[in-house]
């Protein structure tokens, strides 16, 4: 889509606004003070602001906003306390951690947030009755096993309240990453008098929340595509935060944003495509790599997806060059492994994980071709027609689009019929297995190399192809078992796991992000992550326009 020159923002545009400021965001308050407002800008909907159910980045972030964990991550992913008072004490064998907690937190409804909050949502997280996503990160944990599968009650697991103040989590298996994990959104503590009130609608929209973070969150109905955060009076760093009110709301249409950007209604823009390689250069742009990779998932219910000629040559039909330089356009770059680059290093040579293995892209569209008579042959098909699933934002229509072109081009007699949906609705649509072929894609929420290899363990929560390989599989089990207290080791389990995946075809890999927005520079100071919830405004400040 071409750009407008004129940068007109249309009515329907402007009532999706409402009040929104200008760039500078600072408005007065009610006592005649000067409130920073910033007018905020995100690529999709909100499925959840329940965090031990949440599964989505984009949900991650904004509950990152409204509920504070243990600790809290800075711009390079080190821990810093937050409602911990400090980092963990640890026994000797690294299988005890005790956490003393700060007294001074409060929840929005005046509680105090205690050590049995933080019991009650690992526990929740738990119990087999929540059916959380993210319940398998405790597999290490004192008792998991049993309380995972349901055969021994939540109480059982290793994690207890010495007293109001005061956390012992006990494990069975070192996790190596464990302070990572108490940071992240799943095992963020939880009001259980509240969440048990609010029942099934906790999370589901703004008026089935209480709040621990430094915003709280208004006007979001579940399903909307705006909302607002407001600074926390109770939250016990208020003093700290700068940024008085967010209003958010989503705009899927970059050519709209960016227009948006340009009238002075919004402070930031998404950029891809022809904007993103038109505004590269604009003064106002900004580039963030991200440990977030995209492919094509197949789902191996359907039997063709059995035959590896298939797969290889859906695989060999896609230039991933091509897509990541002149399609999406952002700055984002083609990958061919599972993992990120700049993400995990060799704990010897400190060598990057993509270039050690140093795979090649596969596209050879003749190779494709070849591929595809022999799966014709195998599978006795002259012709398939197969569903691409997608969300229904612009970077995802455009990639979804091209994919479809390649394969018509280069495997005739295969056709590709679109399905783009709002982020919800693919996400429960892959944990339905109702598709084909997905385009999805993991950010990293930790930075060890086990939060992306793990994704593709046999019945595993985010295995939503149904992907089994017993080979990967016990490459896994060792870098989580035997291997995990021995970095080297891991390390081999990792390369190993990546040679079955490449061999096997198991996956499509497409790109890894490099997100380039327009960015008002009077918003200073917001924190910014590769790895975990992409970024804080908890630090932020903004300039007066004045």
């Amino acid at each position: 889509m071409k750009i407008k020159k004129s940068f007109l923002v249309t009515l329907a545009t402007a009532a999706l606004l409402g009040a929104c400021g200008s760039n500078g965001g600072n408005t007065e308050a009610a006592n005649g003070e000067a409130s920073a407002v910033v007018n905020y800008v995100a690529p999709t909907e909100i499925a959840t602001m329940d965090s031990v159910l949440v599964t989505d980045m984009n949900s991650a972030n904004y509950i990152g906003h409204v509920q504070e964990g243990l600790y809290w991550e800075n711009d390079v992913n080190e821990i810093q306390p937050a409602l911990a008072e400090s980092l963990p004490e640890v026994s000797e064998d690294g299988l005890t951690y005790t956490i003393k907690m700060r007294e001074d937190a409060t929840w929005s409804n005046g509680d105090q947030i205690t050590a049995h909050d933080f019991v009650y949502a690992i526990q929740r997280l738990a119990n087999p009755d929540t059916a959380a996503p993210y319940s398998y990160l405790l597999a290490g944990f004192e008792n998991a096993e049993g309380v995972l599968n349901g055969d021994q009650a939540v109480e059982e697991l290793g994690v207890e309240a010495l007293d109001d103040y005061t956390i012992e989590i006990r494990l069975e298996t070192p996790i190596p990453y464990i302070e990572n994990l108490l940071a992240f959104t799943p095992l963020y503590p939880q009001n259980q008098a509240f969440v048990e009130e609010a029942g099934d609608a906790y999370g589901t929209d703004s008026e089935s929340l209480v709040f621990s973070g430094p915003f709280t969150m208004t006007d979001w109905d579940g399903t909307g595509l705006t909302w607002s955060l407001v600074k926390n009076e109770d939250y016990y760093n208020a003093e700290n935060i700068a940024i008085d009110e967010v209003d958010v709301q989503v705009i899927k249409e970059v050519s709209t944003n960016v227009n948006l950007f340009e009238a002075g209604d919004v402070d930031n823009s998404l950029l891809t495509g022809e904007l993103a390689k038109q505004y590269l250069n604009h003064e106002n742009a900004v580039q963030q790599e991200k440990a977030r990779n995209y492919w094509v998932a197949f789902n191996y219910n359907n039997e063709v997806f059995q035959n590896k000629n298939l797969r290889e040559a859906i695989d060999y039909a896609i230039n991933n060059e091509e897509l990541a330089t002149n399609v999406i356009g952002d700055g984002s770059n083609p990958v061919s492994t599972f993992v990120p680059e700049n993400f995990i290093f060799n704990p010897e040579t400190e060598e990057d994980f993509v270039s050690e293995v140093a795979i090649e892209d596969k596209y050879d569209p003749e190779e494709a071709a070849r591929l595809w008579a022999l799966a014709q042959d195998e599978l006795g098909v002259e012709t398939l027609t197969l569903n691409l699933l997608g969300d229904d934002d612009e970077k995802s229509k455009t990639t979804a689009e091209y994919i479809q072109g390649q394969i018509a081009n280069n495997l005739p007699g295969v056709t590709l019929t679109l399905q783009n949906v709002p982020k919800k609705n693919r996400l429960s649509q892959e944990d339905a297995r109702d598709y084909d072929l997905v385009i999805t894609g993991w950010a990293a929420d930790f930075a060890d190399g086990i939060n992306f290899f793990e994704l593709f363990e046999t019945d595993g929560p985010y295995n939503r192809g149904d992907y089994s390989n017993e080979s990967y599989d016990a490459e896994i089990t060792a870098a989580k078992g035997e291997n995990a207290n021995d970095p080297v080791a891991r390390w081999e389990n990792f390369v190993a796991a990546q040679e079955v995946l490449t061999e096997d075809a198991a996956w499509i890999p497409l790109y890894q992000e490099v997100e380039t927005q327009l960015r008002n520079p009077k918003l200073e100071g917001i924190t910014f992550r590769s790895v975990g919830n992409e970024f804080d405004l908890r630090t932020a400040t903004l300039i007066s326009a004045e």
